[in-house]
């Protein structure tokens, strides 16, 4: 195999490594926060696409692995050859320090048998061994048998300058391999690294969707209940009593009671991507009629009960609790204050729905300092 014939075999490993490290950017990519889409199926899609682009990345990771595994072989063919030219090398080193050893006994035996002027001549005339062959070569008095060991060792020197070059050019075809091998190692390694640690965030993420998509579902349901029951109730005639003020209920020692204890949090304050705004409150699901509570006592500002559209708000309420603060309580199904009203801490003022700019049975709390929104949690 030439030096030709090796970089033939490895150039698709080299194609390969690149498409590799092309793929880099690709996978920071992957790595930044993903922008929702606004419906929960555009949410899995975009999730589906991410894990298409991790198995498009394995598909170019397992054609790496598979010409490491070429270069591999090659390299083991590229020391098993260096390791037959040592062989020849040894060989012929030895070949060759035995014909000199007779080809010194030829040359003695000639000097005794009278031929000392011309070989002395030879000899005294050459500054080497390659020259003292070449002019010994042309000594009428060489017989046969001296002719035939001159030829003998020029072939000798031949054999083992040619297994020196051979072995001198596998060894270093060996080390290239090697080391384009190892790179490409390094890099299936890395690679692998950066696809686990992408596989595991892409399931965290899923299973956080799915988490918050059974809860929206739960809610869902639960509101449908409650709003087939409150027909139920007008059909019957006995939807009076639904919406009437309960007793007070106080939870927690913070600032503000949680103004609805038995709702879960569905959205919370600050910047949403599924819409690109930003959310001035946290929202908290319950089922349609579930009582909602004063956060803290204070006076009532504005309070409306007609199921209008209300900038968005719905039905809603807001209490002044002095100092600049104030709560604000959206979508209600139902109030049970009016502008003017002192309220207290815990006190039942409405009951959670849908009404306004709402999609399924929620409360909107909001607090405002001074007029700016501010975390409601900060105060439970």
């Amino acid at each position: 195999m030439d030096q030709r014939t090796c970089h033939n075999r490895l150039a698709p490993l080299a194609f390969a490594l690149c498409l590799l490290l092309a793929a880099g950017p690709l996978l920071s990519g992957l790595g930044a926060s993903p922008a929702w889409g606004i419906t929960a199926a555009e949410k899995r899609a975009e999730a589906d696409g991410v894990y298409a682009q991790i198995d498009s990345l394995q598909t170019s990771l397992n054609a790496v692995m598979d010409e490491y595994n070429t270069a591999t072989a090659a390299h083991d063919e590229a020391v098993r050859l260096s390791e037959d030219a040592a062989a020849r090398i040894q060989k012929e080193t030895e070949r060759l320090e035995s014909l000199q050893g007779e080809l010194s006994e030829f040359a003695v035996g000639m000097y005794k048998e009278g031929g000392a002027g011309t070989f002395l001549d030879v000899l005294l005339q050459t500054t080497s061994f390659e020259a003292f062959l070449t002019s010994f070569d042309f000594c009428s008095s060489i017989s046969a048998h001296g002719s035939s060991l001159m030829q003998q060792t020029r072939e000798a020197r031949e054999r083992q300058e040619e297994a020196k070059a051979l072995y001198e050019e596998q060894s270093a075809r060996a080390l290239e391999q090697m080391e384009i091998a190892q790179a490409s190692m390094d890099q299936i390694e890395s690679t692998q690294a950066a696809l686990r640690a992408e596989a595991e965030k892409i399931t965290a993420e899923a299973a956080e969707l799915q988490a918050q998509e059974e809860l929206a579902a739960e809610a869902a349901r639960q509101a449908e209940e409650a709003r087939k029951q409150r027909e139920a109730e007008i059909a019957a005639g006995t939807a009076g009593n639904t919406y009437v003020a309960g007793e007070s209920v106080i939870m927690g020692d913070g600032f503000f009671t949680n103004p609805c204890p038995e709702a879960v949090s569905s959205s919370g304050f600050g910047y949403r991507s599924f819409d690109n705004s930003f959310h001035k409150g946290t929202d908290m699901a319950a089922p349609e009629g579930t009582p909602y509570y004063a956060a803290a006592d204070g006076t009532v500002m504005y309070a409306t009960n007609d199921g209008g559209y209300n900038g968005g708000a719905g039905n809603w309420v807001v209490i002044s609790h002095g100092t600049g603060i104030v709560t604000k309580y959206m979508h209600s199904s139902a109030t049970f204050v009016r502008p003017g009203d002192y309220v207290t801490r815990g006190q039942n003022i409405g009951t959670v729905g849908n009404t306004g700019q709402s999609f399924g049975a929620h409360l909107h709390f909001q607090v405002e300092v001074d007029g700016v929104a501010v975390n409601p949690h900060n105060y439970f």
